[in-house]
Parts: C-alpha cells; sequence; structure tokens
C-alpha cells in the first residue's frame, strides 16, 4: 500500500479529514479548490493542507486564510512548487503531517521487532574460499542449498546431487573487523575445493522493508492500528470520553494483529 493510503486509512478512522480534493487553479500563496466550499472564511484557518500525488506531492502547509466567494486558501510558507490540477491534497482537523509520520515510523519499528520477510540470496563458491561476506538484510539464516551451475538438472550436476544443503554444523555466521558478517566454512568438515564454481542459495529471513512510498501489504493493517492508537492517546482528557475509547479501540486491535505479523526467527542470527 502507498504511504499516502495508510495517511488516509489513519485519518479517516480517527474522524480527521476536514477535505479531500484536486485544485482547480493555484498560486505560489496558495490555491482554490471547488472541493472547498465552506460559507465560514474560518472554517478551515489553522488547519494543514497535505499534498500527495502531483505538482507539489509532498508539501504540507498551514492555511492562514479561507475566501469563501472563491473556494480559495491562502498558505503559509509559501508552495516550492505550485500545485496544479494534476495534484490531490488532504486537509487534516487535529494533527499536521509530522504528527502522522512520527506515529507511522513508530508502528514500522513495533512491526520490526515482531515481522520478518523471508529473504534468498546467491553466491558463488571459489576453491579454498571458506568465507563469504553475508548479503545485506539478512536477519537469520537457516540454509545454504546448492544449486546446479549451468543448468536446472540436479541429476545432472554430480556435487548438487549428493549434497543437497550444506548441515548446519559445516557454517557459521561471524563478524570481521570492518563490522561486517560473513558466512564461515569449517575446513574440518567440508572441503569446498570440491564444490568449485558451484552455487548456493542462502535462504534466510529480514526485517520489512519500509520504502519512502510505500509499505508492505503483510503488515500494513497493523501500522494502520498502531499508529491510530498513538495519534488517539495524544487527545485523551478527563472531560471527552470519546478519544478514550477510540484509543482503547485501536489498541486493541494492535495487540490481535501483533499475533497476526509474528514471524519466529530460524536459524542463525547475523550479528
Amino acid at each position: 500500500m502507498e504511504t499516502i493510503s495508510i495517511y488516509e486509512a489513519i485519518a479517516r478512522g480517527l474522524g480527521d479529514v476536514a477535505a479531500k480534493g484536486t485544485p482547480t487553479s493555484g498560486t505560489a500563496t496558495g490555491f482554490d479548490s471547488n472541493a472547498l466550499i465552506h460559507a465560514e472564511s474560518n472554517q478551515l484557518k489553522g488547519h494543514e493542507v497535505f499534498f500527495y500525488t502531483g505538482e507539489g506531492a509532498g508539501q504540507a502547509r498551514t492555511i492562514i486564510e479561507f475566501l469563501p466567494a472563491h473556494n480559495r486558501s491562502i498558505v503559509e510558507p509559501v508552495f516550492s512548487v505550485v500545485p496544479s490540477a494534476d495534484s490531490r491534497f488532504l486537509i487534516f482537523q487535529h494533527w499536521v503531517t509530522d504528527d502522522y509520520e512520527h506515529a507511522m515510523n513508530r508502528a514500522m519499528g513495533w512491526a520490526k521487532f515482531r515481522h520478518l520477510d523471508e529473504k534468498v540470496a546467491t553466491i558463488e563458491l571459489v576453491a579454498t574460499q571458506y568465507e563469504y561476506t553475508v548479503p545485506s538484510g539478512f536477519e537469520f539464516i537457516h540454509t545454504l542449498r546448492l544449486v546446479p551451475s549451468g543448468s536446472t538438472d540436479y541429476g545432472a550436476d554430480d556435487e548438487v546431487s549428493h549434497q543437497f544443503e550444506f548441515p548446519p554444523r559445516f557454517w557459521r555466521i561471524e563478524g570481521n573487523p570492518l563490522g561486517s558478517f560473513v558466512i564461515s566454512f569449517d575446513p574440518r568438515k567440508v572441503d569446498l575445493d570440491s564444490f568449485n564454481e558451484e552455487w548456493i542459495r542462502i535462504h534466510g529471513q529480514a526485517k520489512p522493508d519500509f520504502t519512502a512510498t510505500t509499505i508492505p501489504e503483510e503488515v500494513e493493517e497493523y501500522i494502520i492500528a498502531g499508529a491510530s492508537m498513538l495519534l488517539a492517546s495524544q487527545r485523551i482528557t478527563q472531560n471527552d470520553q470519546s478519544w478514550t475509547n477510540k484509543f482503547r479501540m485501536f489498541r486493541d486491535l494492535t495487540r490481535e494483529l501483533e499475533e497476526y505479523i509474528f514471524v519466529s526467527p530460524r536459524g542463525k542470527k547475523v550479528g
């Protein structure tokens, strides 16, 4: 799921979307939109508008004035890139974009402690070389499996046909002075000369990969629930039970989803 879809899912669950739409025109100081039809000039004042696609994507600005006659919002600071008709925006009521980003980052941090993705990499064995740098991203390695060189016929490759996987006692994970980690084969237990130029497939686990624009499907509902819980907790007061109720709802959902996203570590730890 795209990150902005997470923003909107969280905001709608918390009742925080004041408006959503597309500009009809824009300048450095503001924009017009037919989605913003408000009779009062102060209805949007102080709210934050966040542009998430098109020209000016990624900009968050505070609305300092609204002109009902033109459906026009005046913003500060001025736009560095003026939004256009292909842009889309959200206007929040209670929080700003930085709040959403912080809550999502916290929830993603929790997910990294609970969830592991399966990961595979391939390296070529070299005679007399008994240490190989662990490919980037691995948190655990559980299997080193030989694969045929130049053919998919396992039976036609003599070495692969009789040694499908290297037993865990043949190898270990070690650190080196440069701060990285290596797969170290024990020469007392395996003779790599016999496997010169053979390929091995490394099977293991990695932390979920959160990019700048997407959230992995496996953890997206957990991120939404966790971030919503954090944001709701900020608005709990003695005089407003509704935010307490929302906090408890998202807290319970986050706990339930923890069981869903949890993946047991397997194999040897890298690091």
